[in-house]
């Protein structure tokens, strides 16, 4: 009798790729050109971007951005084919010579996933004394489209092209499906012309990749979509979104303030398709969802702005639609708070697939892939699971606190966005970043949102922020030290600690009044009262053994004549002792009233 072990069938799998790898590397030291090497899941590559004039070769980059968009559409096609598969970098892709890979092996890990949303596992290899780069791929759960927006497979020694219905049909067979892939009796003649009326235009909304999919019979677009079999019959997800439903899958309630009066209640949408019935939603939340005007000082987008992103909005609905439990048949809870600007999404089921309030940030699981899939294929949601990146970025953009994600009892998960006027100073300062690219990062938006309320933050401190591990939380910070505003750094290290520029918090301040400032909660540490002093004193001492008048100078702004007064100040409270020491040396420590003890002699 065997033993079994978990995740004994995926070591398994990966060792019989590598056999595999082995072989094609046989194959090509005994001469054997690359066409008759390969296997299916083996594919030997060329690092793009290596030739020069004439065809001559140039040294390998360690970081190769041609090379690194070359092998993240490889991947995908990897990761689309049953089983997954390898890539074999460094080989010429004609003759079998063996040139070698320059990539950087984690850097390429690290920029395939942020192109395609996968971080395959790459191995170093050494043949007869050139290192050559192994991309191990494992199979995608849903379709993954490449760059170009393509979804390609591989078939013999080739990528070729694979529409999303034969993809899924392909995924019905395998071992562990969707059920939401599942086929149903159901049929075009059941779909309700109504939601192919909505997923036209919400496709025309989209961009000019989507319309060609407008055009043609109603079977030609949910064929384009994945839902309806060459059987003619549909899927389930299709069956869910665009045939009518017994019942409300969705219902929105307004409310003037929480707990107090009901203005509108759940609209009856019975007989209507989950498509439209979330439609009907987006459009209610649309016109509830007002436009403010805004004064901004930068070249920022808008004139007008809404109390809450659109986008955000749209996100924090259909996450909880298309990542709800569909066992249970309760609807997706939408309430609207009036005087708050706020929304509030409850849908039925907990997190799934290890996904956490600490982890919804970077984890990536749907429940139902397919189901997750059409909606991508419609346009509604983003590519790759980057939805909540993009909620998140967009809400602190304004100013506004992050969204919300937590599991309640039911088991259920609650998203709430609270909005209202936006934060212009922060409008600002975020316009004002650039490269003009890294004004859509999310890692930098939430790095500047701590600095605007905090003296200082760490790698350390941003895990948690940034729900990643301290080494790429360091690497956020480096990202971030490199974007200018104006001619100066965006924020720049001060000791230990990351701090924002002064440029950066002229950049704030000019748009507004320090009480202004504080009254929104943004740098509330600067140029402080002497409880605001307390408090950054105290956060200094919670990571640090002593604190000096030119660190309270350079995380509050103030002068150093200044800065040792408010802590002289602070001295005479019982918050701090001064140590031993002078001139130079002259520091402060945690006083009784600070929960620290009598200076020691020598501290």
């Amino acid at each position: 009798m065997l033993s079994f072990s978990p995740g004994s069938d995926l070591i398994e799998a990966r060792e019989q790729l590598r056999a595999l790898v082995d072989g094609v590397l046989a194959k090509l030291r005994a001469g054997v050109l690359p066409t008759l090497a390969e296997r299916e899941k083996v594919d030997c590559k060329e690092e793009a971007g290596r030739r020069g004039r004439g065809g001559s070769l140039l040294v390998g980059e360690p970081h190769n951005q041609e090379a690194a968009r070359q092998l993240a559409n490889e991947v995908t096609c990897m990761a689309n084919t049953p089983g997954g598969g390898a890539l074999l970098v460094g080989v010429e892709d004609r003759t079998g010579e063996l040139l070698g890979a320059g990539l950087d092996a984690e850097w390429l890990r690290h920029r395939v996933y942020e192109h395609v949303g996968i971080a395959p596992a790459v191995e170093e290899r050494r043949v007869d004394g050139v290192r050559l780069l192994v991309l191990y791929v494992a199979e995608a759960r849903e379709p993954v489209e490449d760059l170009n927006g393509r979804i390609r497979w591989r078939t013999g020694g080739h990528c070729v092209g694979v529409d999303r219905a034969e993809w899924w049909l392909h995924r019905q067979l395998s071992v562990g499906h969707d059920p939401m892939a599942q086929v149903t009796q159901r049929t075009e003649a059941d779909v309700s012309p109504g939601a192919i009326a909505v997923a036209r235009r919400y496709l025309a909304a989209a961009d000019s990749k989507a319309l060609a999919e407008i055009g043609g019979t109603a079977g030609d677009l949910l064929r384009s979509l994945g839902v309806l079999r060459p059987d003619g019959r549909l899927t389930a997800a299709g069956a869910l979104t665009f045939c009518p439903a017994d019942r409300n899958h969705i219902a929105l309630s307004v409310w003037d303030v929480e707990g107090g009066e009901l203005l509108s209640g759940p609209r009856q949408m019975a007989g209507l398709s989950l498509l439209e019935q979330v439609a009907l939603v987006d459009e209610r939340l649309d016109t509830l969802n007002k436009a403010i005007r805004v004064d901004s000082r930068t070249s920022f987008a808008h004139n007008y702005v809404r109390q809450l992103p659109p986008g955000a909005v749209r996100e924090a609905v259909l996450n909880g639609v298309v990542h709800r439990d569909w066992m249970q048949s309760e609807p997706v809870a939408v309430t609207w708070i009036e005087e708050d600007s706020a929304i509030q999404v409850v849908s039925p089921g907990g997190f799934a697939g290890g996904i956490t309030s600490e982890t919804a940030l970077t984890q990536r699981y749907a429940r139902y892939p397919s189901l997750a899939d059409l909606f991508r294929a419609l346009h509604m949601v983003e590519k790759q699971g980057l939805g909540v990146d993009r909620m998140y970025r967009d809400m602190v953009a304004l100013g506004h606190r992050p969204p919300l994600l937590r599991e309640v009892a039911g088991p259920r998960v609650q998203v709430r966005l609270v909005g209202g006027p936006p934060v212009v100073p922060v409008m600002n300062l975020m316009g004002a970043i650039r490269p003009e690219i890294r004004q859509r990062d999310v890692k930098v938006a939430l790095i500047v949102h701590t600095l605007l309320h905090e003296p200082f933050t760490t790698a350390v401190e941003l895990t948690r922020v940034l729900q990643r591990g301290e080494v790429e939380a360091a690497e956020a910070l480096e990202t971030a030290a490199d974007c200018v505003v104006g001619e100066a750094a965006l924020i720049t290290r001060y000791k230990d600690v990351w701090v924002l520029t002064d440029e950066a918090v002229a950049v704030v301040e000019k748009s507004a009044g320090g009480e202004v400032l504080r009254r929104r909660g943004v740098l509330p540490y600067r140029r402080p009262d002497l409880a605001g002093a307390e408090k950054v004193a105290q956060r200094w001492l919670a990571s640090h053994d002593r604190y000096t008048s030119g660190d309270h100078s350079a995380l509050t702004g103030l002068t150093q004549t200044g800065s040792r007064g408010q802590l002289e100040r602070l001295e005479r409270a019982g918050l701090l002792v001064r140590g031993e020491g002078s001139g130079r040396s002259a520091h402060f420590v945690p006083g009784p009233a600070l929960g620290g003890h009598e200076a020691l002699p020598g501290a």
